[in-house]
Formats: C-alpha cells, structure tokens, sequence
C-alpha cells in the first residue's frame, strides 16, 4: 500500500515537474519582484520583452521594476508605452504619478555642497568690463530645513566690493516652504550695506507652485524695497518648468517701477538642468534702480556623481548706461 501511494506521489510530481522546470521568463520576473528582488526582476522583464514588446502586463511590472531600482526615466517610458498601446491601463497612469513623485523628491532631498561660479561683463562703448567670483555653501540640517551661505566679490568700473549672506530654508509641511535670509557689505560702495529676504512657495495644485518674496536693501545712496510674486507650473511628471514672476521696486523717492520674467526649464534628471528666459523690469546692479530687459540661458550638467558643471549666457540692455553680455560659469561639488 505504501508502495502503491509512494508511487502515485512521485507519479503526479513528474507529470508536473516539466511544468514547473518551464515557468516563463515573465512568471520567474514576477516572482523575483514579488520577492524583493527589483534587479532580477528587471533583467527578466528584458528578456520576455525583447520577444513580447506589446505586452502591457509586463511592460508595467517592469516599469515598477525600475523605479524600486532607480531607472526613473526608463521607469517613465514602459508606463508611456503602456498607456499609448492601452490608454486607460489605470496601473499605467500610477505608475508615472510616482515617477512625478520620485522625481519631485529628489529633487527635494538636498545634498550639502560647495559651489565655486564666476562671472565676466563685457560692455558696450568701450567701458570698463565687470567681474564677479563667488563661492557658496549649502549644509541640510535636516530633512526639513537647509542653510546657504555665501560669499561674492563683485568689480564695477574699478570700484570693488564683497557681499557676505545667509539664506535658511524650510519645509513646514508638504505644501509650504519658507525662507528668510539677510546679507551684509563691509563699507559698501555700490551693494547693500545690508539687507534681509523673506519668501514663501506654496503648492496651489498638484503641479502648480505659487511664491512670494519680499526684499529691503540699504544701499549706500538709497533704501530700495521690492516685491516679487509668481507661479511655476510642472509638466510631463516634472521634467518640465514654466515659470512667471512680476517683480515691483519701490526706491526712496522715486516712483515704483514694476516688470516680469519668463523662464523655462528642463530636468533631464535629478542633476541635469537647461534653463532660458526673458525678464524685463527693474534691477538694482550698481545700487540705482534702472529698467533693464535681458534674455538668457544656460545649464547644469554632473561630469561624476559628485560633481557637476554650470554655465550661462546673458544679453541684458539698459534705459541708461551701457548694455552688456555676461558669461558665467560654476563648478559644484557635492558633499
């Protein structure tokens, strides 16, 4: 009898063995992702792809595949694939919300770092160029609150001055950051003798951030008051920016002169950034409140994983005094 039911056991196993030793490559990645092991996962859901490139099912679990693994903008196009084949795939359109957020959080999650930028002027009608050399330092306290400081001399016609400031960044909670910040010039010639900054951002909709900043400066000749208030707007699961801001200066006895930006951006990753825009309106440059309209561009880009690269081009033409074209170029290293 044992015998008999001995053999009936491994009987059915065999029949079944087969089955078993030929699960797919998409149930073993299943498995594997099932179990905690995203990279496996991953290079499984390659290999059954390469020959079911419509398949839907997997093309979401390997999008999941790779976001537990950091491949975010692999990650983000299976689920664009997903949803062009199967528009109303529901884990599809999930699965790019959490590219948004992940996205969102790192660039949230500040690393500490040391940044080295200088710039050079070149003005029209023969005048003196301008130059500045700056380094700044960024420190997290914690996961909610960063502190920025920095140092910057900065040369205009031969006259030369160096600005020191501090900058305190917080998050109050998933909608709100604060600022505040002041600054200060020892024996200023043309920068502020001193000045403090407030600012707020604060999320409007799922993709929309409002801001407000306020400034005082006091400069050698003046005290100059300015406002400036603006949305931004984040598109294609963050890759994307568009902000516009107003910006309204108010100087001792003077009238109020008001103008606006425009600047684009776009994130190819957490660490790689192309910017371009247009502002015109009020600038306080040489301690003066003068219209001025500039168009920009620029970027920044990592060379390891450690450092990065950034440089910039502006053309800016002003209501009185020379127009100018300014290069500017930084070295970041993060800590």
């Amino acid at each position: 009898m044992r015998a008999l039911l001995f053999g009936g056991c491994a009987t059915l196993f065999l029949a079944h063995a087969p089955v078993l030793a030929q699960a797919t490559a998409y149930e073993r990645a299943v498995t594997a992702r099932h179990a905690g092991q995203p990279a496996a996962a991953a290079q499984l859901f390659e290999e059954w792809l390469t020959a079911h490139s419509g398949d839907t099912d997997a093309l979401v679990q390997y999008g999941y595949a790779l976001l537990a693994i950091g491949r975010i903008d692999e990650a983000e196009q299976a689920f664009a694939r997903v949803l062009t084949l199967a528009p109303e795939y529901a884990d599809a359109s999930q699965g790019l919300e959490r590219v948004a957020q992940r996205r969102a959080s790192a660039m949230e999650a500040r690393r500490a770092f040391i940044q080295i930028e200088g710039a050079l002027s070149k003005l029209k009608g023969g005048q003196n160029d301008w130059r500045e050399f700056g380094i700044a330092a960024s420190v997290p306290l914690n996961a909610r609150t960063t502190i920025d400081a920095r140092g910057t001399w900065y040369e205009r016609f031969e006259t030369r001055d160096t600005e020191f400031g501090v900058l305190a960044s917080h998050r109050a909670d998933d909608a709100v950051w604060l600022r505040l910040g002041g600054s200060f010039t020892p024996s200023a010639a043309f920068r502020p003798e001193h000045s403090l900054t407030a600012g707020i951002d604060f999320r409007i909709a799922k993709h929309t951030i409002g801001s407000f900043d306020t400034a005082y400066q006091q400069f050698p000749p003046q005290t100059v008051w300015s406002f400036r208030p603006g949305v931004t707007q984040y598109f294609g699961g963050g890759r994307y920016a568009l902000a516009v801001h107003a910006r309204a200066v108010a100087a001792d006895g003077a009238d109020i002169l008001v103008g606006g930006s425009l600047q684009g951006d776009y994130f190819a990753d957490s660490r790689s950034r192309i910017f371009a825009g247009f502002a015109t309106g009020p600038e306080t440059d040489l301690g003066e409140v003068r219209d001025t309209t500039s168009l920009y561009g620029g970027g920044e880009f990592p060379v390891t994983d450690s450092i990065s690269l950034s440089g910039s081009i502006a053309q800016e033409w002003r209501a009185v005094g020379p127009d100018r074209t300014e290069g500017r170029v930084g070295f970041k290293v993060s800590l």
